[in-house]
């Protein structure tokens, strides 16, 4: 039984967040080429930089909420969700950064959809990608903790007073406020 994650976004946005991990993927140039044409609609994002499944939900979060809205910074709710995880200000950086790129075989899929729409959804990843779909509980054993703490500039001395989860968050949810510096 897989443990599926599925939450309720902010209520304004009426939308839900399901994620979805897959492992030993073979043909990520594929996803891609779905995802970028829109025949997939998700977020893929490299899970290695990915250190809980609370730092994708704020992100997809905070991207329904632009698009509703109408304050999007990239074209689709998608790409928002790859740019609210990153820190840079740098759309084309954010997409690099955080989505997928042929070398990768870990992969988080983010789907943000309205209430029974999330079968269907992943009716269409399971038909796309070519991996092990994996509990989303798993997601750290890919985390890749050292790449996460010099992408959010995250140094031991905050590790000291705070977890890796809870610093990426914070750095994700006040990303305007910090880079307006």
């Amino acid at each position: 039984m897989m443990d599926d994650y599925s939450i309720e976004l902010d209520r304004e946005t009426g939308l839900y967040c399901t994620l979805h991990l897959f492992t030993d993927v073979t043909n990520i140039s594929e996803v891609c080429k779905e995802v970028i044409t829109g025949k997939l609609r998700c977020c893929v994002v490299k899970a290695s930089l990915v250190a809980d499944a609370f730092q994708a939900v704020v992100a997809a979060n905070k991207a329904a909420l632009n698009a509703k809205q109408s304050r999007l910074v990239t074209k689709t709710v998608y790409t928002e969700v790859l740019f609210c995880l990153s820190m840079s200000k740098n759309i084309s950086r954010s997409l690099i950064e955080f989505g997928i790129s042929d070398n990768d075989k870990n992969i988080l899929v983010i789907l943000i959809h309205k209430a029974g729409e999330e079968q269907a959804m992943l009716k269409e990843l399971l038909r796309c990608i070519k991996g092990e779909r994996i509990a989303i509980s798993r997601i750290q054993e890919f985390t890749d903790t050292n790449l996460v703490k010099k992408t959010y500039k995250i140094d031991e001395d905050e590790l000291r007073i705070s977890n890796l989860t809870d610093a990426v968050v914070s750095r994700i949810s006040c990303k305007e406020i910090m880079l307006s510096k």
